[in-house]
């Protein structure tokens, strides 16, 4: 009967994601949620030593993100960088429906002086 109780405890725990934390530091500035149907997220990312986040690094972020805030069918995530007006355009956006998809929209820095040096 121990046995049993170990081999389950040992499927449960493989079955479980786990949460790692993301490489790049991140600000959750506002979440809007429809139940468990979507999940609507604007995180603030900094610039990572002096350059614009990789989609990579935001993906990293988003997932962590999506592991930690529960089952939603749907989870969608806008990047905004210091100084970015939230609402005015994203850096980049995360879609999770349901595989995720990064897109990096640094055409909207255009408007953000202080960035335009690193879209170059």
């Amino acid at each position: 009967m121990r046995m049993k109780g170990i081999l389950l405890g040992l499927l449960m725990a493989s079955t479980q994601v786990l949460a790692v934390e993301p490489a790049i530091p991140f600000e959750v500035i506002k979440q809007d949620q429809l139940g468990s149907i979507k999940l609507s997220l604007d995180v603030q990312v900094p610039l990572v030593d002096g350059r614009l986040p990789t989609a990579d690094e935001l993906g990293a972020v988003s997932e962590h993100l999506v592991a930690t805030s529960g089952k939603h069918d749907r989870t969608f995530v806008a990047f905004y960088l210091p100084g970015m007006e939230v609402g005015a355009g994203a850096f980049a956006t995360a879609h999770h429906d349901p595989e995720m998809e990064v897109r990096i929209l640094d055409f909207m820095l255009m408007q953000y002086p202080q960035y335009l040096e690193l879209l170059e």
